[in-house]
């Protein structure tokens, strides 16, 4: 007896042969997944240090400057948890050697004024230093300062505007 294959009988016998190739495994892999975190802080929100206008003249003393001005200023901190030695540095645009200046319209009249943490430690003019109440624990934190300006800053200067800016860094690890 003679047996006739035909092409559909040979083209679905391939079909269902090839599905077998075609059929996935159930098995199952894993992959790996990391993150890590750094060492990072950053300052911002800064409030303007405000002297408002500053009182030039002692009462019934024409000829000598008032008291000293102060004026105060808060700022936003904020570090990673755990970075390592958290410090600040505090520059100024218009320094000279190691003051913190205010500059006139004319540029050559200066006014020299300090800096201080709101409990009293002074601030070095580019010093890096640590800042009391500022910790590495991944809160942000309003820290205070406090600008003075001496009265004897004040004598003989003119009237009109006086700025600067003040640049605040954040370091650590040193």
């Amino acid at each position: 007896m003679k047996t006739k294959i035909s092409k559909f009988a040979i083209a679905f016998a391939a079909a269902m042969l090839s599905v077998g190739a075609f059929a996935t495994d159930s098995g199952s892999g894993t992959m790996g997944v990391t993150a890590s975190i750094g060492d990072e802080c950053s300052v911002g929100n800064a409030a303007v240090l405000g002297f408002g206008q500053l009182s030039m003249l002692a009462n019934g003393s024409p000829s000598t400057a008032a008291s000293a001005s102060t004026s105060g200023g808060t700022f936003d901190a904020v570090c990673t948890s755990g970075t390592t030695t958290p410090k600040l540095k505090f520059s100024s645009a218009n320094s000279s050697g190691t003051d913190f200046r205010l500059v006139g319209a004319v540029t050559t009249t200066y006014i020299v004024y300090t800096l201080a943490e709101a409990g009293g430690n002074a601030i070095a003019y580019n010093t890096v230093a640590s800042f009391t109440g500022f910790s590495a624990d991944g809160t942000t934190k309003s820290l205070a300062i406090v600008g003075a300006i001496a009265s004897s800053e004040k004598t003989g200067k003119a009237k009109q505007a006086y700025s600067d800016t003040i640049t605040i860094t954040s370091t650590y690890g040193i």
